[in-house]
């Protein structure tokens, strides 16, 4: 793993930083309760951070348009600098390598040992909103506020289906985890199934009923035998001016 900056030295030893705990990340001790660690490193606010499996490092992801990868034994830490925009989150794969994704429409694979990004690839118009990797770790698919979902080969970062069909900001997808499907969620809370061999639309789906799904999709997951999708989201309404917004979750059966 690339050697890690102190973090003194990136803020400036003996400059006292205001806290905002939004910039920040606490490592707890689960048995105890206890702080562990401190980590401060970011800009603006961190919106995920993640373990590598062998739970050595922490990696996070920003608004300041970076990661970092901490050991956080030490506090000391290392930037992957690269996406213009907001890095929103990522995934870890195999190998040491990343997945990472960002507003600027791009997504990149960084090697962490090496810290350095081994692949770019520009795969949207407008803001990424999500991504997923397939189970067989083959294939990811990515959605967009362009109103467009694609299914990637993760191997040679080439585009093997682009899903249209959804008529507002594409906010979540997730794979089925036989890798036949990919599921497919957007802020007029239309959820789509597409097939992941051909691209295909399989199915529309959007709740008639009393619990009908009318704002944002958040959030979307098949159960393992793929027999069924749970959906969270948003109703968002206005009323006075003010906007309100109410949580929902939906299932929805699919056979």
């Amino acid at each position: 793993m690339r050697h890690a900056e102190s973090r003194d030295t990136e803020h400036g030893a003996g400059k006292k930083q205001k806290p905002h705990r939004g910039l920040e990340q606490w490592v707890f001790d689960m048995v105890t309760g206890k702080f562990l660690e401190h980590l401060k490193g970011h800009t603006r606010t961190v919106q995920h951070c993640q373990f590598t499996p062998d739970g050595k490092w922490l990696v996070s992801s920003s608004d300041d348009a970076t990661i970092r990868v901490w050991d956080w034994t030490s506090g000391k830490s290392f930037s992957l600098q690269g996406h213009k925009e907001a890095v929103r989150c990522f995934r870890i794969l195999k190998n040491v390598k990343l997945l990472s994704w960002s507003f600027d429409g791009t997504v990149r694979v960084w090697d962490l040992q090496s810290g350095c990004a081994e692949d770019e690839l520009p795969c949207h118009s407008g803001a990424i909103l999500s991504c997923d990797i397939s189970s067989d770790s083959l294939k990811f698919s990515s959605t967009s506020a362009d109103k467009s979902a694609k299914i990637w080969s993760l191997a040679g970062l080439s585009l093997l289906h682009e899903l249209r069909g959804h008529q507002s900001c594409v906010r979540c997808c997730h794979f089925s985890s036989d890798d036949h499907y990919l599921a497919t969620g957007d802020d007029n809370g239309e959820i789509m199934i597409w097939s992941v061999q051909s691209g295909q639309l399989l199915r529309q789906c959007q709740e008639t009923s009393v619990n009908k799904i009318d704002g944002w999709v958040t959030d979307i997951h098949f159960v393992p035998d793929s027999k069924i999708l749970v959906t969270s989201g948003a109703h968002v309404k206005r009323e006075a001016g003010d906007l309100q917004i109410t949580p929902q979750d939906v299932l929805l059966h699919l056979n």
